[in-house]
């Protein structure tokens, strides 16, 4: 079984390694999971630190990371995952 790991807002601000995460993850080596507000603080730092991003961008980022596996509310992530 893979072990459960929750991706920081920090871990998925960068390209090169949130696109190697979510593999990662889809691959099966670990279970990711991240919640909606993680999602929205890596994405919101972006857009605030990169404005040459557009907003385009943005979304298609937004949904390669709704992707299998999908964000999870914070209230489903507990100790029994």
């Amino acid at each position: 079984m893979a072990f459960i790991v929750v991706y920081d807002a920090n871990a998925m601000y960068g390209n090169t390694l949130r696109d190697l995460l979510i593999r990662i993850g889809r691959a099966g080596l670990v279970q990711a999971k991240w919640t909606q507000g993680i999602l929205d603080e890596a994405l919101g730092s972006l857009a605030r630190n990169r404005p040459d991003i557009t907003q385009e961008k943005l979304a298609r980022l937004r949904e390669h990371a709704r992707g299998p596996p999908a964000p999870r509310p914070a209230s489903a992530l507990t100790d029994d995952l």
